[in-house]
């Protein structure tokens, strides 16, 4: 199947599903943390306020620097520690259900990026994939992100992926298949470059995301 062919047959079966609810301010929170501070990160959850939306979520990757710390809020509960899932309160009216991270990266530079996906109760089908990409001041930002900090190459591949991380910190990094199952995560230290063995895998669509950047990976066979 021709990649464009793929891409289309990709995009025609997601228009068959209407999302009911959506992530504020965006489904990617890009946030800088300060040094030695309980740092609040928020991600909301819209819904039209005739209905009550029920949400249960889970974690699917956390990446956290060495020397971190953070805890997890959701609407009703908050955790020591970050647990593998959870259930809000119904929320109603003008109510937002969220996420709430909060994280302390006490002395310690770095980048964070953690991945959780939020599931309407019932409705295993309507779910949403909201990320926080955290850094501290000094490491990897929204404007260096832009620039392209891990190279890729070749795009597409084959047999064999590069990542190249050009940044001068250290950096988490994930490439997953189109149903957001991780085929590779790992943390890539500065200047280092890391060699992803692709033969085990079928050629199609891929994603790496890399300090809150994600690009499309085609593997061809």
């Amino acid at each position: 199947m021709k990649i464009t062919a793929f891409i289309a047959f990709l995009l025609a079966g997601q228009a068959l599903f209407a999302q009911t609810f959506s992530a504020w301010p965006s489904t990617v929170l890009n946030q800088e943390l300060a040094f030695n501070e309980a740092n609040e990160c928020y991600i909301y959850f819209d819904h039209p306020a005739v209905d009550t939306l029920h949400l249960k979520w889970r974690q699917l990757v956390v990446m956290l620097p060495e020397g971190w710390t953070a805890d997890l809020c959701d609407y009703g509960l908050c955790y020591t520690g970050i647990p593998v899932n959870g259930v809000m309160n119904p929320a109603y009216d003008t109510i937002r259900p969220y996420l709430k991270l909060i994280v302390q990266p006490n002395t310690t530079a770095g980048s964070a990026w953690l991945w959780f996906r939020a599931i309407e109760i019932g409705h295993d089908a309507n779910f949403l994939d909201v990320y926080f990409n955290l850094y501290t001041p000094g490491t990897v930002g929204v404007k260096d992100a832009d620039k392209g900090i891990v190279r890729v190459f070749p795009n597409p591949a084959s047999n064999t992926l590069f990542l190249e991380n050009t940044a001068t910190v250290e950096l988490p990094c994930m490439l997953s298949d189109m149903s957001g199952k991780p085929i590779w995560q790992g943390a890539l230290a500065s200047k280092a470059t890391q060699t992803i063995d692709l033969t085990p895998y079928s050629a199609g669509l891929y994603f790496l995301r890399s300090a809150g950047k994600t690009e499309k990976i085609f593997i061809q066979k």
